[in-house]
């Protein structure tokens, strides 16, 4: 009846527990380091990444690991703890008297304050001579730190480098790799997140030295049991930023507040107001397939033969360009409202344009395309269908809700979240309005106010799966909320997408469910491929005018 989930989360949940591993609390795997601060994610390094005596010791951002970023950590038999550079066993982090900390050539076991390191590798404590290591809060770049009072932000963590003892694969660092890892791993690429260079080593499992989309591939292969990691070693990547550090540490003043002006402005800082000027409403720019560039001629057509003839995704007159087409601009939809959650009114009035800015963030690549002629798309929620009325808070005379068309539901090939069940019951509008029972009767007149598709909200659903087609879009009752304040809108714009019959791509680059060689051109990630991007990209756009282009002309279909 619909698509598979933009994450096959049965699949995967299922193929996690291929590889569990135990969670090793301690660090002694290795006595080499880098050192995190766990509230400003920087790290420690030698100023000016150099071996000149009495520099400071400096936290600063970093991309990946190098000689003057790693410490060597070694314990006496008193239980003290000297850091040495990997530069050298000769530069020792040192604290002064006053507090500084420093880095200097060892000469003796006395030239130097021992640390005292509290807990376990991560967030321990560095304190050395009654000071903590902690920020220079008085520095606005935060760079600098020295010792002081212990407070909220002498949290440290410390990263094993050589010897990791978590699995390749381990993104969430749990001691399992399953769909929760794949999970952080999304995340992480979606958001450009790679300060914790010890998560992005987890995750990049393709055995080079650069998280991209191609990991997450990777990750989902093993999940599924179609693939091994390539290598279990954990890759640090090398550090490309490489900072101007101060030669010693600087405590600035705190600064002293000044008043605020109040003196009235000059004639010369009045602000100027223009004149308003009548609008003026430009013609939108005619474009037609001749126009695609260059670069995505190629892969584009093998998506369109290898994905989209191959599997059928446009052949059915039902797509949203038909319901659109049909409509006149117009799309309909009702809320299948499968929970037993309650709903406000204002909650409820906002589901209608988070359906029409999704459709519209389509249709903007629509727009002046090759005969399409419908510059906004008229989105309507028509009416409700659900468990139970009382789940629908403060009811409008003009609402229109549907709680007597309720069927049995049978969740066995469904994933839940593993917190709710899924109900056994499923609310239904009328067939007989429902456009995907009668698209293919061009002379069927619908007896009341048609809709073309659901907004399926379930209870219980997997909050990160979903379901997509041209019957509509499936997802958790609390992602459908969480998106009503257009947060996340991408995961309902990947699944609109699936209505206009684009694929998912799940495989590997040039295989059977997968991308064209040598990726997705642009920036080499797109919407319909889960996990890869928060925004529908030109590429995307670019599909999507492909197909229109491909069917438009169709005989007897529009």
């Amino acid at each position: 009846m619909f698509k598979k989930f933009s994450i096959p989360l049965a699949a995967l949940i299922a193929a996690g527990t291929l590889s569990a591993f135990p969670a090793n609390a301690a660090a002694n795997y290795s006595n080499d380091y880098l050192i995190r601060n766990t509230v400003t994610g920087r790290y420690l390094t030698i100023a000016n990444h150099s071996e000149q005596p009495v520099n400071a010791v400096v936290e600063y951002d970093a991309d990946g690991i190098s000689r003057y970023n790693r410490w060597i950590m070694e314990t006496d038999e008193e239980g003290q703890t000297i850091f040495y550079s990997y530069m050298s066993d000769r530069i020792v982090m040192t604290v002064s008297a006053e507090g500084k900390l420093m880095v200097d050539l060892k000469q003796s076991d006395n030239a130097f304050q021992k640390f005292t390191v509290e807990g376990e590798n991560k967030a321990v404590k560095l304190t050395a001579g009654g000071w903590a290591l902690t920020p220079d809060e008085s520095d606005k770049n935060g760079a600098n730190i020295h010792m002081t009072e212990e407070n909220a932000r002498s949290q440290w963590e410390l990263i094993p480098i050589s010897k990791n003892q978590y699995h390749h694969g381990d993104v969430n660092r749990d001691g399992v790799v399953n769909i929760y890892d794949l999970i952080q791993a999304k995340k992480m690429l979606l958001n450009n997140s790679k300060s914790d260079l010890e998560q992005v080593a987890l995750a990049n499992v393709d055995g080079n030295t650069d998280f991209s989309v191609a990991d997450i591939v990777g990750l989902s292969k093993y999940l599924l049991g179609k693939e091994k990691f390539h290598s279990n070693e954990i890759v640090f990547t090398e550090n490309t930023i490489f900072p101007d550090c101060p030669d010693e540490i600087i405590v600035l003043p705190p600064e002293t507040p000044t008043e605020p002006d109040t003196e009235a402005p000059t004639e010369e800082t009045q602000p100027v107001t223009e004149e308003p000027t009548q609008e003026t409403t430009e013609e939108i720019k005619q474009i037609t397939l001749a126009d695609m560039p260059e670069n995505y001629k190629e892969p584009m057509e093998w998506i369109w033969q290898n994905r989209f003839v191959r599997e059928g995704s446009t052949t059915r007159w039902n797509t949203i360009f038909d319901q659109i087409v049909a409509g006149d601009g117009t799309l309909n939809f009702v809320v299948r409202w499968q929970s037993y959650k309650t709903v406000t009114y204002e909650q409820r009035q906002k589901f209608e344009k988070m359906a029409s800015d999704c459709v519209n963030a389509w249709n903007d690549y629509l727009k002046g395309y090759d005969g399409w002629k419908y510059d906004h798309i008229d989105v309507n929620v028509v009416g409700w269908a659900v468990l139970d009325k009382s789940c629908l808070l403060d009811l409008h005379d003009d609402e229109v809700v549907w709680d007597n068309l309720i069927e049995p539901y049978d969740s066995q090939y469904d994933t839940s979240n593993g917190v709710e069940t899924i109900p056994d019951k499923l609310p239904s509008a009328p067939a007989e309005l429902w456009r995907f029972e009668h698209f293919t009767d061009k002379n069927y007149q619908y007896p009341g106010t048609r809709f073309d598709m659901y907004l399926w909200c379930t209870q219980g659903f997997p909050a990160i799966g979903g379901a997509g087609g041209d019957w509509g879009q499936r997802m958790s009752d609390d992602a459908y909320l969480g998106m009503l304040d257009g947060q996340n809108l991408h995961v309902l714009e990947h699944e609109i997408g699936h209505g206009f019959g684009i694929t998912d791509f799940y495989g590997g680059e040039g295989e059977q469910d997968g991308y064209p060689v040598g990726g997705f051109p642009g920036n080499g990630t797109s919407i319909m491929m889960a996990g890869s991007s928060m925004e529908i990209t030109d590429f995307d756009g670019w599909m999507l005018r492909y197909i229109w282009s491909q069917i438009k002309d169709e005989e007897g279909r529009f």
